[in-house]
């Protein structure tokens, strides 16, 4: 089976949730404070490896929008 990126599991927890990127991030968003993702940056988190706009996520941001949606999704 292959290896999922971390930007595939963001957009699978985005898809899942059924709510609209910008809602999503606010979701993300919770609990970071000063680091909080701006919108252009989630884009980047969101989009195609083959746009010059991807931006890799890092693991622990992936581990932090697992926490986040799980709590929303309760």
């Amino acid at each position: 089976m292959p290896q999922v990126s971390n930007n595939e599991r963001l957009q699978e927890l985005v898809a899942a949730s059924g709510l609209s990127p910008a809602v999503a991030l606010t979701i993300f968003n919770r609990g970071l404070g000063p680091k909080a993702c701006t919108s252009s940056a989630w884009s980047a988190y969101l989009s195609e490896p083959s746009s010059p706009r991807y931006l890799e996520l890092d693991a622990a941001l992936l581990s932090h929008a697992e926490a986040q949606f799980a709590a929303a999704a309760r």
